[in-house]
């Protein structure tokens, strides 16, 4: 029996969708566990305004991979995702990988119009610095050793990568932490290479980002 022959079914248009974000790590417990905190609170203070204002939407991914690695897989995820996304971060650390593979991971993320959200070492400066100012390079048992120091003086017990607790003793300080981080982002002349930066990072852009969505509703829920 001859097959049928039909159209081929087109694939749905994708139209963007404003005020969206993706967020895509390189690591899938700790920093989405972060980021989905401050997401959770941002989405409880917008609920309810839907249809009368134009509200944020987030997806927030754990991919599991790094530089140039994650930046192709956010990429094939993307193309699935029914979403288009006018917001796009990848989230990830130097790890031990080449200078050059870093720095070309930025490039990259920047020629495809996407936000890249660095630290130079690790994830732990970022959290760090809602504590303290930091420009020297240390070890990750260092950092593992100086926030079990912070958190313990704030009544828990030991620094755990996945302690929700964590990021509720952070947020309030996210102000410090945002300070302390574009100062030391400021320390380096712009010629001077990502992964050069040794300690440095970027996550407080996108925290301020969030930070800001957050005013913006608390602004809009006083004039009411």
């Amino acid at each position: 029996m001859a097959k049928k022959i039909g159209k081929k079914q087109r694939k749905a248009k994708r139209i963007l969708e404003p005020a969206s974000y993706f967020i895509g790590s390189e690591g899938t417990k700790t920093e989405v566990l972060y980021f989905k905190w401050i997401v959770d609170r941002l989405e409880k203070q917008y609920s309810g305004f839907q249809g009368r204002i134009e509200v944020p939407s987030f997806h927030i991914k754990g991919i599991g991979s790094s530089n140039l690695r994650l930046l192709d897989d956010i990429e094939e995820y993307l193309k699935n995702d029914p979403m288009l996304y006018e917001n796009v971060w990848a989230v990830f650390d130097k790890d031990d990988v080449p200078l050059a593979y870093f720095d070309n991971a930025l490039t990259v993320a920047a020629s495809k119009g996407w936000h890249t959200a660095w630290s130079n070492d690790s994830f732990e400066l970022w959290y760090l610095l809602h504590f303290e100012f930091l420009q020297s390079g240390i070890t990750r048992e260092q950092y593992k050793q100086k926030l079990t120091s912070h958190f313990q003086r704030r009544g828990i017990a030991k620094y755990e990568k996945n302690n929700p607790l964590l990021i509720e003793a952070l947020y309030p300080l996210s102000k410090t932490a945002i300070r302390n981080a574009s100062r030391l982002e400021q320390n380096y002349d712009d010629w001077v290479p990502a992964s050069q930066r040794i300690p440095c990072t970027t996550v407080h852009h996108l925290v301020q980002e969030l930070i800001d969505l957050e005013k913006n509703i608390e602004k809009l829920k006083q004039q009411s």
